[in-house]
């Protein structure tokens, strides 16, 4: 009795999902249905539009399946109304030229007690230290603290004290002809030598992006001047990056007071203009990133993103993974992580052995430092030194001059939205079957509809 009753069922089933699909294909607004689903329909006709109906639903997958891969794309163009534009002028940074003789006549004459045992060996390399550079001999020194080296050393306050401050090394700064006060504008920044000072930086917490130099038509090109009291290494950059050694050398030019007293750099510069809609879009999509999207690592600590911050990163992540530590030397955000003199020496060993490491390891380490969305590109268009016998003033005269306001400025654009992904999915869909958000609908109705 039950063996009859489940077959009865089953047969209702079955005679009920016939029944649906007669009725949804009879009725049915999506083209060829119907002819398919024809009572009197004879067996080649039914045939030829089932294969119609197969092949427009081959070349739909086609084009849908193209459409998908291609996904959001990307495109770049030109923008040349710079009358109305507003430029934000680059940042420029300020870095101490590390000299071995110096540095280690002011370890011993500020650090006397803490060196008088200590021999040349040592001498040359705790003053490398406090800059960020390393002992060739570092392998014949002892390797850990506690022996000849205490372990309480304060690496930090060392180098604080025997590195130039901004007073030291700056003075008669102005920024079209008004006058400034050089420390207040010059901020600290961060590199793998220790700390810089940049003017019109992002990269100090006290920073603004309000608060950035910008030209326009009204004020017309910038001109920064500063008088440098000690020989240094001068960067013009995007606002948002670092001076490393990841930084193009043509961004960077060296300025020794004894060689020219007057030093000017020439430069132009072309903005990047992002699309508002980008910032709708995943990372995978636009391939940059804005400059508040911060990676999600402990040790990035910077306030915004740069590419050189990234690359700056993933050099104090390999280091603090094989010594556990980060130079004290570093931003004071890493204070919690700073080495003693055994961590130091790490990162000097480290340090000698990474110069011997190939392109190829540097790009895997640095694969997932996309580029900035709003990095601009500085070209240098000419670099004067002289010497002025009748100059007045101790130091050298640095200029840094835009040769003019930007005439054109480059675009990235989204070319396709989720609503031009919409559009091309419903026209390629209409196409081959003249189906709509409401033939979808209707499917629905007709399959589930009582037909009795």
């Amino acid at each position: 009795m039950d063996k009859f009753r489940k077959s009865n069922k089953l047969q209702y089933i079955r005679n009920t999902f016939k029944e649906r699909i007669l009725f949804f294909g009879q009725n049915s607004g999506l083209h060829g249905c119907r002819h398919v689903f024809k009572d009197d329909a004879h067996f080649v006709f039914r045939l030829f539009w089932i294969l119609i109906l197969l092949a427009s639903a081959w070349c739909l997958y086609l084009l849908l399946e193209s459409v998908m891969e291609h996904g959001d794309e990307i495109g770049f163009g030109l923008d040349t109304r710079y009358l109305t534009w507003t430029t934000t002028f680059p940042a420029v940074t300020v870095c101490e030229i590390y000299h071995q003789r110096t540095a280690e006549k002011k370890l011993v004459e500020r650090y006397p007690n803490q060196t008088k045992t200590l021999n040349s060996d040592y001498k040359k390399h705790l003053s490398a230290v406090v800059y960020g550079r390393y002992n060739n001999n570092i392998k014949k020194l002892e390797q850990s603290c506690g022996g000849v080296i205490p372990c309480d050393l304060k690496w930090r306050d060392m180098a604080e004290n025997i590195r130039l401050k901004c007073t030291e090394m700056l003075s008669d700064c102005s920024y079209n002809n008004i006058e400034f006060t050089c420390c207040d504008k010059f901020l600290v920044v961060d590199s793998e030598y220790g700390p810089c000072i940049s003017f019109n930086t992002l990269q100090n917490v006290n920073a603004d992006i309000d608060d950035l130099f910008t030209v326009n038509i009204t004020t017309g090109p910038g001109v920064l001047k500063f008088r440098l009291l000690e020989n240094a290494e001068v960067s013009v950059h995007s606002p948002e990056e670092l001076s490393t050694n990841n930084l193009n050398v043509k961004y960077k030019f060296e300025v020794m007071l004894y060689l020219a007293n007057r030093v000017e750099y020439l430069f132009s510069l072309v903005e990047i203009e992002n699309d508002p809609m980008l910032q709708t879009e995943g990372l995978d999509v636009r391939r940059c990133r804005y400059h508040r999207e911060l990676p999600a690592d402990p040790l990035f600590v910077y306030p915004v993103y740069s590419v050189g911050t990234c690359y700056l990163v993933q050099d104090t992540i390999h280091l603090y993974d094989d010594c556990g530590c980060v130079h004290p030397i570093r931003d004071l955000s890493y204070k919690n992580k700073f080495c003693n003199y055994t961590g130091l020496t790490c990162i000097s060993m480290v340090q000698e052995r990474e110069k011997l490491k190939v392109d190829k390891d540097k790009n895997t380490m640095y694969g997932n430092c996309l580029p900035s969305c709003e990095e601009v590109e500085v070209t240098a268009i000419h670099l004067t030194r002289n010497w002025v016998p009748e100059e007045p003033r101790k130091g050298t005269l640095v200029t840094i001059r835009m040769s003019s306001l930007p005439t054109i400025r480059f675009q990235r654009n989204l070319l396709r939205t989720d609503l031009d992904l919409v559009v091309s999915v419903g026209g390629i869909v209409g196409l081959f079957f003249s189906a709509s958000v409401l033939t979808v609908v209707e499917i629905f109705y007709l399959l589930f509809r009582n037909i009795r």
